[in-house]
């Protein structure tokens, strides 16, 4: 009950202040301004494979730096500049006011073009503040999916909006109210764009999906894992599903070969739950690993049971690497997995129909190499960093056009000079 009052009072706090800020400040005259070519974003990043996917395709599309303003430094890249705002502050106000605060005191100094956040909540708020304050437009990246929306993010696990006991329209609407004050709303689908655009979201909506890197040098190696199962240890991944569908495809095939790669507070759990079923001898857990992409091009078949998505990640990188995505048919997979032709889609929850798609490839290696090439072909096509940071290119410059008065050309002389 009280987390529950205490996230209504929040959320209603935040998107209200925000929503209240940003209309306000589009009263005050903004002036066009010469773009630097920098770019100033938010957030918070859960594994290195995931800033890696999302902030080396904003780096190689044509802006001259990113600025992220981040807890800690995050693995160096060509253009990219690191504000970590003081730990006394993180600790005095919270880790996401010191964010912003620290946002503003960054954007005066250094004049960004554009201000970015993901996940809605904090980081988009604080961009859309700046942005207003500053006169800069302001950028949202809607990676999790409807679902960080639809009653007020009751359904999004691990977010504030997950505390909420019940579906909240007040807040659902605030968030929207939101959503509408972006100048560029960034999502991971069509299914994504669809809801926004439905719900009267008149900004500039771009489908743009996380980037993944070729892996053809290691493609030839042998495929000793059969399962495997990448990602945080959270309840909104469900890996306790996971490993119910491992449980019934070893009785089976009582050899079968399972891995989870990842980590969170879920993990002694789900080791007493795969103890309990009694498949320990079929899976390993890895915890956080350096060479997952080794780890999925010696695997068959990737298995996703999440209760909400984006476009994974994770999903998109097994792929390009040749592993064939048995997945819940939630958020945008379906974007990239085609059911029966290079994966299969499966009713969430469903584990029977889980463990019967993952036997149907593991038992066919005809069927299995067929969908892996298949696989390989897409996520190539739809996520290439090449491709995925040229969306960017011109998304952003034309965001930074409308918004400073310059020409597109001008837009891209600033930011390579």
């Amino acid at each position: 009950m009280i987390r529950d009052v205490t996230a209504r009072i929040l959320l209603i706090s935040v998107y209200g202040f925000t929503w209240l800020v940003a209309t306000l400040g589009r009263l005050i005259p903004r002036w066009p301004w010469k773009p630097t070519g920098r770019i100033m974003l938010t957030a918070t990043f859960h594994n290195p494979n995931w800033y890696l996917s999302h902030v080396t395709p904003l780096s190689r599309s044509g802006v001259k730096e990113v600025i992220l303003v981040v807890d800690e430094p995050q693995s160096p890249l060509d253009g990219v500049r690191f504000i970590c705002p003081p730990r006394w502050l993180s600790r005095l106000l919270s880790r996401a006011a010191a964010k912003a605060i620290w946002m503003i005191i960054a954007g005066l100094r250094y004049q960004p073009d554009l201000y970015m956040g993901y996940h809605l909540g904090a980081g988009p708020c604080s961009a859309l503040v700046a942005g207003r304050l500053l006169g800069r437009p302001a950028c949202y990246q809607m990676t999790g999916g409807p679902v960080v929306i639809i009653g007020g993010g009751v359904g999004a696990i691990g977010s504030v909006g997950g505390c909420l006991r019940r579906p909240s329209r007040l807040i659902e609407a605030l968030a929207i109210k939101v959503v509408r004050q972006f100048e560029l709303v960034i999502v991971r689908g069509s299914k994504a764009k669809e809801f926004l655009s439905a719900r009267g979201v008149k900004g500039t909506i771009a489908v743009i999906p996380g980037s993944v890197n070729h892996c053809t040098k290691i493609l030839s190696q042998n495929r000793d894992i059969d399962l495997i199962y990448v990602g945080r240890l959270s309840p909104i991944k469900q890996v306790h599903q996971y490993i119910a569908i491992v449980d019934v495809v070893r009785r089976i095939m009582p050899d079968v070969r399972a891995v989870i790669v990842g980590d969170g507070r879920l993990k002694a759990g789900l080791m007493a739950y795969a103890e309990k079923l009694g498949v320990t001898r079929n899976i390993a857990f890895l915890g956080q690993r350096k060479d997952v992409e080794a780890l999925l091009a010696r695997s068959r078949v990737f298995v996703l049971t999440s209760k909400s998505e984006g476009l994974s990640i994770a999903m998109a990188e097994a792929m390009v690497a040749g592993a064939v995505p048995v997945v819940a048919d939630v958020g945008e997979l379906s974007d990239l997995v085609i059911d029966g032709v290079n994966g299969y889609l499966i009713q969430p929850n469903n584990i029977d129909e889980y463990a019967s798609k993952a036997m149907v490839l593991l038992q066919d290696d005809v069927l299995w190499s067929q969908c892996s090439y298949k696989a390989i072909e897409a996520a190539r096509k739809h996520c290439d960093i090449e491709s995925v940071s040229e969306k960017w290119r011109s998304h952003l410059q034309d965001a930074v056009s409308r918004a400073s008065g310059h020409r597109l050309e001008d837009v891209l002389s600033c930011a390579n000079s």
